[in-house]
């Protein structure tokens, strides 16, 4: 067996393997017996008929085809090891260019490589943000607002009421009956949006609920509207709309006063200070938290800029796989499938992994790149504790959820996937915290046995005060890989995949 070795740009390896036509003719043989077997020859016991025989019942053709396939299961993981290969997954048969001598093109994806710079001299600035005055005012704001009333009133529509209009839509110039209608008259509630409100999924079009300021009960109005070119619905793209209003009813928010009694409300507290001191704690670790994660982020991206990083097409695939994999986990929390989703934005699962591609290697590069300085600086955890976090692990789920899920988890392979998904997240916590000593320049000290990064809410603070903070105040641990509404889970790939020598005829 002759084998030539051809390394490409895409980080694969092109195998040109050549069989010896002695061993194709013994390939040929063991595949005539086993034809044999298969196929009843008359005269002959199963698998006792001469080749030639053989050959003549089944045909040259099927003989050949089946020594082929008995050829690439055998020769394929042997060009591996003699090429001294490690693939990153299942290589695949580009071609077989000839029969006389069998030569057999094999595509193989190798193991992804990483080249670091030396990221032991990157020094970077930790920046804070403290807590204003500001910041907690629009959390008791949201608090406020979260504790509206709402009643009839007499006057004209104002921003944030709540209005009730009997509305109709047609399609300017259409003349066709048919086609005519936007929108059959029928009563709408409607919430009018702040002015800095970016509403997308406003009805019938964005922007619409301000056009009602101003107006009373009784009043009438025309509306118009042009769709974008690029709007969501393709059937409304370009269209003008002139829609017909009347209003019925304005409802408006009558919010609580700010005292200790609003205090008492929101929580266990005694006084509107008690509340003031929670909220500021609360931000100031949900701010500590942000610039954690922005801080990391800018270690990892000056990492990977400075470093080289080689990966075959088929690991961005599998990544692509697994982010809309995380995106249907997410969706299906929501009660909805990956189908609706797709058809609710016009879209073909193409499209959506065409969009999702660059988040998912960034992904990617970001787990390579944490891995090879965990490998780098030999940063491990022992056995031991990870038995230890799997049984908190196994103990939370029975306390929040139930022993029986407790139970699934911890049986067979979804013990052993557990187990290797604390050992992948302490790895990395630790290999972070590494990171971090380095670029505010403290390398010499002693690595910090962290498990996690703090969280927005350390346990002290409500419910209500976590649900009503700021958006610029919000858990920035996470990436946010973004499909329009769908948010991924942040998952650090595991920089090598099992090297399974298998082959896709």
């Amino acid at each position: 067996m002759n084998i030539n070795t051809e390394f490409l740009d895409t980080h694969e390896a092109k195998l040109t393997v050549v069989v010896d036509p002695e061993n194709f003719q013994g390939a040929k043989r063991k595949a005539a017996k086993q034809l044999s077997k298969k196929y009843k020859i008359p005269g002959f016991r199963p698998g006792k008929a001469p080749f030639a025989v053989i050959q003549k019942h089944v045909g040259e053709g099927a003989i050949t085809e089946q020594a082929i396939g008995n050829l690439i299961d055998e020769i394929y993981p042997k060009a591996i090891e003699e090429a001294n290969l490690s693939p990153y997954g299942p290589g695949s048969l580009e071609e077989m260019s000839s029969l006389e001598p069998p030569t057999f093109e094999f595509l193989v994806p190798l193991i992804p490589e990483v080249k670091l710079s030396d990221y032991k001299d990157v020094r970077i600035e930790f920046t804070t943000k403290e807590v204003t005055e500001e910041n907690i005012q629009e959390v008791i704001d949201n608090l406020r607002e979260n504790q509206a009333t709402i009643e009839p009133v007499e006057r004209p529509i104002e921003e944030g009421d709540m209005v009730y209009i009997t509305l109709s839509g047609d399609k300017k110039g259409e003349e066709d009956p048919d086609k005519k209608v936007l929108l059959e008259e029928r009563r709408y509630p409607v919430i009018i949006e702040k002015e800095e409100t970016e509403n997308n999924s406003e009805y019938p079009f964005p922007g619409f609920s301000r056009k009602l300021i101003g107006l009373n009960v009784g009043d009438k109005k025309k509306v118009q509207n042009k769709f974008k070119e690029d709007y969501e619905f393709e059937e409304l793209r370009g269209v003008t709309g002139i829609y017909q209003l009347k209003v019925e009813e304005i409802k408006g928010r009558t919010l609580p006063e700010v005292n200790d009694e609003f205090a008492k409300s929101v929580g266990d507290y005694e006084t509107l200070e008690d509340l003031h001191n929670e909220i500021k704690q609360t931000l100031t670790e949900q701010f500590k938290s942000e610039q954690q994660s922005e801080y990391d982020s800018k270690i990892i991206d000056f990492l990977i800029e400075n470093a080289e990083i080689k990966y075959p097409p088929q690991m961005l695939e599998d990544e692509i796989d697994d982010y809309i994999h995380d995106l249907e986990h997410q969706l299906a929390n929501q009660g909805l499938t990956i189908d609706l989703y797709l058809k609710s934005r016009s879209m073909e699962m193409s499209d959506l992994r065409d969009e999702v591609k660059e988040n998912a290697e960034a992904r990617m590069k970001r787990g390579l790149i944490l891995m090879e300085v965990a490998n780098t600086e030999e940063i491990e955890i022992s056995p031991e504790e990870i038995n230890e976090r799997v049984q908190q692990t196994l103990q939370e789920v029975t306390s929040y959820y139930s022993e029986e899920e407790a139970n699934r988890l911890s049986s067979g392979a979804n013990l052993e996937s557990l187990k290797n998904r604390i050992a992948t997240d302490e790895i990395i916590s630790r290999t972070l915290q590494n990171l971090r000593n380095i670029a505010m320049g403290k390398a010499d000290e002693e690595l910090e046995e962290t498990t996690e990064t703090p969280e927005a809410d350390s346990g002290t603070s409500s419910s209500a005060i976590s649900d009503a903070q700021a958006p610029d105040a919000e858990d920035a641990s996470r990436e946010e890989p973004r499909s329009d509404e769908g948010e991924s889970v942040e998952v650090v790939p595991d920089a090598e995949k099992t090297e399974e020598e298998e082959i896709e005829e």
